[in-house]
């Protein structure tokens, strides 16, 4: 993409690789007429998407503040100072494991990425934002809530500024995302032991059976951005189940579910009958 060719409106996505939401994001932006900038901590995992003439990939370390300003950096250049119409903040990295059995080094690089991270690219696009108009796009998830409550925060801070901030609570979906979760692993005399197999399923992603397709999500993801929307967006599979569930259903009820999910009732059940005998 040439620099004097940017025309139309302008998109960052984070997070691009193969097989996610974020590549997926590309192509739905792509089709509603936007320049894309397809950002990812190796460009070289996101090369396939510069076949496509309306998008650029570019080198985006979030958790590194020299690559954040230099993506700016090079952002500010591409637009001619016109600004960025759309920050979509889609890199985020998982792990599953019983938080007694969590490696401290393993959760500071969730919170680094997913928390730390969103917050320092949101900073630093700031100013293009603002001086645009325009819209940031959280990629969340309807099992997560720790982002949650800034993001709304950030929504009524920049609505004086004209900056509308959309919160996708994404659901099931049909992406790459487990398979680049930290391996899950847990270590000898885990008081969770009798239930790793049912763990090791949440970490593979085997107890998903709602999902829906990365396109589908992303072109209404797109929709929630050119129609307008502001606050929380809630797509993919179950998305609209925990919404009404999370406002109608009793917090013990909806404790007692996960419970049954996670095998956590199970190992109760084990545990009392360990106990009952010694």
């Amino acid at each position: 993409m040439a620099q004097n060719s940017v025309r139309g409106p302008t998109v960052l996505i984070t997070g691009c690789g193969v097989g996610g939401l974020g590549a997926a994001l590309c192509n739905a932006f792509a089709d509603s007429g936007y320049l894309i900038f397809a950002a990812a901590r190796d460009p070289a995992k996101a090369a396939f998407l510069a076949r496509a003439p309306s998008c650029q990939v570019i080198a985006l370390d979030v958790t590194s503040k020299p690559s954040i300003d230099e993506c700016v950096s090079k952002i500010r250049q591409k637009t001619q100072g016109r600004g960025l119409d759309v920050l979509v903040n889609n890199a985020g990295v998982g792990l599953t494991a019983p938080l007694l059995d969590t490696s401290m080094d393993d959760a500071r690089r969730v919170f680094d990425v997913n928390v730390w991270g969103m917050l320092a690219v949101t900073q630093a696009f700031a100013p293009l934002l603002v001086e645009a108009k325009g819209t940031i796009l959280n990629v969340s998830s309807i099992a997560g809530a720790v982002r949650l409550a800034w993001q709304e925060t950030l929504r009524m801070e920049l609505a004086p500024l004209d900056v509308r901030v959309v919160t996708a609570m994404v659901g099931e979906v049909e992406t790459g995302f487990y398979g680049h979760a930290t391996p899950f692993s847990l270590p000898a005399g885990s008081y969770y032991k009798a239930i790793e197999a049912t763990i090791r399923k949440q970490s593979t992603g085997e107890l998903q059976v709602n999902n829906q397709k990365a396109e589908d999500v992303a072109r209404s993801l797109v929709k929630e951005v050119t129609g307008g929307g502001s606050g929380q967006a809630w797509h993919g599979g179950l998305a609209g189940t925990v919404k009404y569930a999370s406002w109608l259903v009793p917090t013990k009820i909806f404790e007692w579910l996960l419970h049954r999910n996670r095998g956590l009732s199970d190992l109760a059940e084990l545990n009392h009958s360990y106990g009952s005998q010694h």
